[in-house]
């Protein structure tokens, strides 16, 4: 059938004005100190028409706050070729302000609850080595959002009482480890958890859905002479939890995965060279990511190749 206009709609506007300070402030050569300050004002009127049993039934939002966030980073050089650091930062995010409005007591995005907030730390540091070929990194994060909404199990009310934390730690190496040898390596590990609120996984585990506890990716590659180089690496990531509105017989979470790839090109003189990808080395089959709840997925890509000519003049 052909499409036909309904007669129900959403509009909106919005408008806002935001001010904003930032500054970088050095003392001597081993303190850097970034901080900043910002203010933004939003007003907005969002008019809803909906159909129901054939009848249009208008909805009229009008939204309006000033919400203020901000950033501070301290960063400390004890060494010329090291480097640690400290940070924080706060972000809001107000109902009606990203031109989604709602009336409905379960949504974050109705104008009578105030803005979800958010405050990430994080400390760390990079250190570089043998001249600065190779750059080591390390990072302890935290995450923590407030003013979820949620309903209380024994009366039924909806109130902004949910808060949820993600924590870990992040690992990094980039650069040289030897003449023509190069490596990228990086750890991930989150501890995510649900602090106030209904737990979200279809198993009852305390954490966040699709979110994998560890992931590891490396790669190397080495330059041989005649112009051949040679190269191969590893992706890891853990098991994704699913939520609890699945379908009936949906598996609680999909499968850990390890998948390697490998490379090789030559270069045929200083405008020519020839490349080799290999994908998924031994043709894994996993569940690449979920989402609603495992009701879709995304697969593996198996086993593939390219063989790609770069010409430079």
């Amino acid at each position: 059938l052909a499409p036909r206009r309904t007669g129900a709609y959403n509009q909106g506007e919005i408008d806002t004005q935001s001010l904003y300070a930032f500054d970088t402030i050095k003392f001597g050569e081993q303190w850097i100190v970034n901080a900043g300050l910002r203010a933004d004002h939003y007003s907005g009127d969002y008019t809803v028409v909906a159909l129901t049993n054939n009848v249009l039934t208008p909805t009229h939002f009008t939204v309006g706050d000033t919400v203020v966030n901000g950033k501070l980073s301290v960063l400390y050089k004890p060494t010329a070729n090291s480097s640690v650091y400290a940070m924080a930062a706060s972000s809001k995010q107000p109902p009606g302000a990203n031109f989604t409005v709602s009336g409905n007591a379960n949504s974050a995005q109705n104008p009578i609850y105030d803005p979800q907030e958010t405050l990430t730390t994080e400390v760390g540091g990079k250190l570089d080595l043998f001249r600065g070929k190779l750059g080591l990194t390390a990072a302890l994060f935290r995450s923590e959002v407030k003013n979820e909404v949620e309903q209380d199990p024994v009366d039924l009310t909806w109130s902004q009482s949910g808060k949820k934390r993600v924590q870990g730690v992040e690992l990094g190496a980039t650069g040289e480890l030897a003449r023509n040898w190069m490596v990228s390596a990086g750890y991930l590990y989150m501890d995510t958890n649900v602090e106030a609120g209904r737990l979200l996984t279809a198993n009852g585990e305390n954490q966040l859905t699709y979110t994998p506890k560890q992931s590891f990716t490396l790669w190397t590659s080495y330059q041989l002479p005649m112009g051949l180089k040679i190269g191969g690496g590893a992706r890891f990531s853990d098991k994704l939890l699913r939520g609890t509105d699945g379908a009936v017989g949906t598996p609680a979470y999909t499968e850990s995965y390890w998948v390697f790839d490998a490379m090789a090109s030559y270069a045929i003189n200083r405008n020519v060279d020839l490349r080799l990808n290999v994908y998924n080395l031994a043709d894994e089959r996993y569940v690449a990511s979920i989402n609603k709840s495992g009701y879709r997925y995304n697969p593996s890509t198996p086993r593939s190749a390219s063989l790609t000519a770069n010409v430079r003049f």
